[in-house]
């Protein structure tokens, strides 16, 4: 039995990356998933895209060994707590999240991000 896929995305190597259509350049950008830096590739089609994936991979590597860095993104220990909060409060955060179109972990969780980087 074959894995779900997740819409937009493709493996390249045993590497995710997310696909997105560029109307300004009339082409498709892949940026890779799990990396520590920013790697990316553009085509106009879908033989095109693995192929520009490929090397675009194959050179991140090469400049992260040669420049001794990890390549990819640690993975972080999940951490969990309790919160309370009234029940108001809690339909109002899932409204938010479903606005945002994401889950309500993920939507507390950037929402306390983006709050520390003020503080």
């Amino acid at each position: 039995m074959s894995k779900p896929s997740t819409p937009n995305t493709i493996d390249i190597a045993g590497q995710p990356a997310i696909i997105n259509y560029v109307p300004e350049l009339g082409a498709f950008r892949g940026k890779f998933l799990g990396l520590s830096g920013y790697c990316d590739f553009v085509s106009d089609s879908i033989q095109g895209l693995k192929k520009e994936g490929e090397i675009s991979l194959r050179e991140y590597l090469e400049d992260c060994s040669a420049a001794g860095i990890e390549p990819y993104a640690r993975q972080e220990k999940v951490k969990t707590f309790t919160l309370r909060y009234p029940e108001s409060f809690g339909e109002r955060l899932n409204q938010a999240a479903a606005e945002h179109e994401t889950s309500l972990n993920t939507f507390i969780i950037e929402t306390l991000n983006e709050r520390m980087k003020h503080a």
